[in-house]
């Protein structure tokens, strides 16, 4: 189980980072709402296939519904709405390095809702890190986007902090959800209400059916939502919510190197160290090797008790 927890994790790591210059190209030339809701549609019809193959139940509860609602409306439609547009205006790479912030806002949620991830001075001193470097990003996001490029940065930002804790309420109640169900539930709402506001908001714009726009909305479908969200709401059973969070600082790499070769995105040395800093937080915040040793003596306990 935990090699193919490791593959998986990283399968969905690397499938991130090659979304972010899927979504940069797809952005050029697709309209925002109705990009988000084809491949939102279809992957829930994908997600949908799966949970009836496997002829799983789902039993609903209060806590239940809620997790729906906050994954639906927070996760899957908000913060993807923020994303999308706050891409339009910044680098591909600066929009995934800014989602390394994710572990850290993930963080301080955790610490009024789980008992077991309580703030240490440790982490405080990791979301200082964090915060220097996103204000060295910021001091240098003149040159790292359009026109419009600090409303990009606040749009990305904004969605990271929204997104973090749907993901700690989802870790508390995380034994009771079916990932396939929450899944297609959440992306087929979430796609018929982008549909709906497309309809209302985007008429008149058209998204041109060549070659690379429709492999742009496969990868984002398949590999970039089907793959890596199956895999992520699937590690919540065996995984902490802090080391889930982890895979926000792994993607950037492959963004950085894509967005450099195949966008020409160049970033000045201030980005890199901002960049490295956050990277840094995000990974110190949750990395205590004492309680990775203590985890490890507790399995080998239970090992020679069997």
């Amino acid at each position: 189980m935990k090699t193919k927890i490791y593959i998986l994790y990283a399968l969905m790591s690397i499938f991130w980072g090659m979304t972010w210059y899927f979504l940069k190209v797809s952005l050029i030339e697709m309209p925002l709402l109705w990009g988000l809701s084809i491949r939102f549609l279809m992957a829930g019809i994908i997600f949908w296939g799966v949970y009836y193959f496997r002829k799983d139940r789902v039993r609903f509860t209060p806590e239940v519904k809620i997790v729906y609602l906050l994954i639906t409306f927070f996760n899957y439609s908000l913060c993807y709405i923020l994303t999308y547009w706050g891409l339009k205006y910044i680098y591909s790479n600066l929009g995934s390095i800014l989602w390394s912030l994710f572990p850290l806002c993930v963080a301080v949620m955790a610490h009024y809702y789980l008992p077991d991830e309580k703030i240490s001075i440790k982490k405080f001193v990791s979301i200082a890190i964090g915060l220097i470097g996103t204000i060295l990003l910021l001091y240098e996001g003149g040159s790292l986007g359009g026109r419009y490029i600090f409303y990009g940065i606040s749009a990305m930002i904004l969605s990271v902090v929204l997104a973090a804790w749907p993901n700690v309420y989802l870790k508390m109640h995380a034994a009771k959800i079916n990932p396939f169900h929450l899944n297609a539930v959440g992306m087929t709402s979430s796609g018929l209400i982008m549909m709906a506001a497309s309809l209302m908001l985007e008429t008149g714009q058209k998204m041109p059916l060549d070659g690379m726009n429709l492999f742009a909305l496969f990868f984002l479908t398949v590999p970039g939502t089907v793959v890596t969200w199956g895999i992520y709401i699937w590690l919540f059973t065996y995984m902490r919510v802090s080391q889930i969070s982890y895979v926000a600082f792994f993607p950037p790499v492959i963004a950085i190197i894509m967005g450099w070769l195949l966008l020409d995105e160049k970033l000045p040395i201030i980005t890199i160290i901002g960049a490295g800093l956050i990277m840094l937080g995000g990974f110190l915040i949750n990395f205590d090797p004492k309680n990775r040793k203590t985890h490890i003596k507790k399995k080998l306990n239970l090992l020679s008790e069997d």
